[in-house]
Parts: C-alpha cells; structure tokens; sequence
C-alpha cells in the first residue's frame, strides 16, 4: 500500500523507508521512538511505544519497515501510526540486501524530459556568446547533467526527493523569465544564467544513497561556495576561448554575484546583499519557489475534508484549506 493511499480507515500493509528517528521520553517517563517512514508518494508518522536504545539502533534511518496490517488513527487532522514496540507480529525490519533503495525514495511529479528541455531551450535562446558557453560548460558535461537531474534541492522541507534541483531550478527560471518580461530595464540572459546556476553547487552537496544526504564537501564547504568554485572555473575555461574585454570580466562578476547574493541577506547566509536589479529578483524569486513549494507539500498530506491543515513545526502555523478546489487537494 502506497502512503497516499492510506486512510483512517484503512489497514496498513507495506514496506517503507525510515527518514527519521528520535527516542524521546513521554511524560509518564517511558521513552518512545518519533519516527518518519515515507515512500515515492509520501510520509507518514510513526510513534513506537515502549521503545530502547536497542530498537532504536534496529530502527536506524535508512532501513526499510514492514508493517502487517496496522490499523492506523488521526490525530490532529493527520493520519499516523500508533504501536506498541511488543507487537513484534505487526512489523519486521527488511534485511539490507533485499532492499532496492530506489523503490522507496520521493520522486519529482514533473514530466524530467520536458523541464529538462526547457532547460536546453532556454540556454540554446540566450543571445549572450559568452553566457551561453559558461552554460553549455556544465549541460553539456553527461556526468553532471546525470547528477544534476538526480540530486534533491534541500535535505529539508522543499524539493526533498529525486529531481528536486532540477524541477527548483526550472521553477525559478520560469518566474524569472516573467519578470524579464515585465521589467524592460532586467538583463534577460543574466537572470536566467542565474537562476539556471543560483543553485548548481546542490551537485556536489548532496548525494542519494538509502536516502538523502549531505556529502562531506558540502557540510564543510557549503552549496553556494561549491557553487561559485564551480562557475569561476568554468568561467576562467570559457574566458581563455574567447578575446579578453571588459565586457566579459563585468558579465563574470554580475553572475557570480547573482550566486553569491541569492540568499538575500546575511542571516541567510549571504555573504553579500544584492546589489543589481537581477540579484534582487532571483533572491526573491527563489524564495517564493522554496516557501510555496513549503505549504505544498504540507496540503498535500491532509484529507479532502479538512478545514486546516495540521499544525506545522518547521512552518510555526496551520494551513487554511478551504480555498482550495477540493479535487487537487
């Protein structure tokens, strides 16, 4: 049974992916496992009581449960599972070696063929020699573009799953191309070389593997980093193809700016603030993408009927639903 599929009242069967595991202690003092189980279609809580550290190690994230027809209950509009870790007869933990990882990890809803054409449509339009070539540096390289296509956007929160930069960074290059559209004094082949790039050291900072993880580069060094190395690399590689000009050291630094600007502000982690036009969109652009794609994916787990969606810890609020057509919901 896929996790969109599953209901109060229905019975669970299945195998799933643990994404998350805490032990905690509940207020009569026994300790519980909180957990996180997903699959392609989704997440689903999970609470173990009369949990211990053993369990827990047996329960490391990463593994695949099975449950045997569990019953499960809604709580607070939200549908988990409820179980007494002495119920050994209602799950079991699927030896490594029988498990296909991949058959367990979210996956982006897009068409990838056509948002990764639109990416090649999008570079081929560029009218900006120099631009076009620093692009066509990364998309025509197989190893990155079978990476880039692959990797998640975030760890957390948006665009967690198999495709996710890919379909972030279409995302944010289609709102980009509008405000190029409706803004006539924007450098058209800038922003979008942004937005196409604001994210590209993603690559080198998060791997899939039994799930989805940070490498060792990136918890070190960091995305928007590993993302300004990137583009200053192939920067320099273009810039020894083609006559040196002042024109072309302005559009290199406009660019790396644009990376090295796209968090906004300092308590984002932004080195430096925007300081041109085309900066100021993309930040604002990609998080607008990132924070609606945040109440996406909470609406997506709650039921048709309901009113408000489940409280949200990481958004710190409920969701008002009733505006929403109930048929996309």
């Amino acid at each position: 049974m896929q996790i969109k599929e599953i209901t109060a009242e229905t019975t669970v069967s299945g195998q799933y992916l643990i994404l998350e595991n805490q032990l905690r202690a509940a207020k009569n003092g026994s300790n519980y496992l909180a957990m996180k189980v997903g699959d392609p279609t989704g997440e689903l809580p999970v609470k173990f009581w009369g949990a211990d550290e053993e369990l827990f190690n047996q329960l490391a994230v990463g593994r695949v449960l099975q449950f045997l027809e569990i019953n499960p209950k809604s709580y607070r509009g939200q549908i988990q599972i409820d179980l007494d870790s002495k119920n050994k007869e209602l799950y079991r933990v699927i030896p490594e070696e029988e498990v296909n990882y991949g058959d367990f990890l979210p996956q982006t809803p897009v068409n990838v063929s056509h948002y990764w054409q639109f990416v090649l449509d999008t570079i081929e339009g560029m009218a900006t020699d120099y631009l076009k070539q620093v692009l066509q540096y990364f998309f025509k390289d197989r190893q990155f573009v079978s990476e880039f296509l692959r990797v998640p956007a975030a760890l957390k929160r948006h665009h967690v799953y198999i495709g996710g930069l890919l379909e972030h960074t279409v995302s944010v290059t289609r709102l980009c191309k509008e405000a190029a559209n409706y803004y006539p004094l924007v450098n058209r082949d800038l922003l979008l070389a942004g937005a196409i790039l604001h994210d590209i050291g993603k690559v080198k900072t998060y791997k899939v593997g039994k799930g989805f993880e940070g490498t060792t580069e990136g918890k070190l060094i960091g995305h928007l980093v590993l993302g300004i190395q990137m583009v200053t690399t192939a920067a320099e590689s273009v810039s020894a193809r083609l006559p040196d000009s002042e024109e072309t050291q302005r559009l290199k630094n406009s660019l790396l700016h644009l990376l090295i600007s796209h968090h906004g502000i300092m308590e984002w982690g932004s080195p430096v603030e925007p300081l041109t036009i085309e900066a100021c969109i993309l930040h604002h652009l990609d998080n607008l993408d990132a924070q609606t794609t945040k109440f996406l994916a909470v609406i997506a787990n709650q039921a048709p009927e309901a009113e408000w969606a489940a409280y949200d810890p990481a958004l710190g609020r409920s969701i008002y639903l009733s505006n929403i057509p109930k048929e996309v919901i």
